[in-house]
């Protein structure tokens, strides 16, 4: 009997290694943590400024 159970839990043991190596990565949870200054966008610089609003005059009526 002890043979018997010795090998089912030696089977258990490689199965339940099995699926954790498998799922293990999403799991883990994010590897890097969010940093947002990496993604922030700050808007045009003063070179696309000086290119594209030159000749910027103000629209007046008279």
């Amino acid at each position: 009997m002890s043979r018997t159970a010795s090998l089912l839990v030696s089977s258990l043991r490689k199965i339940v290694s099995s699926v954790l190596t498998f799922l293990g990565p999403s799991w883990d949870g994010p590897r890097r943590a969010y940093q947002p200054h990496r993604y922030y966008m700050r808007g045009p610089g003063p070179k696309w400024r000086e290119k594209h609003l030159l000749d910027r005059t103000p629209a007046s009526g008279t």
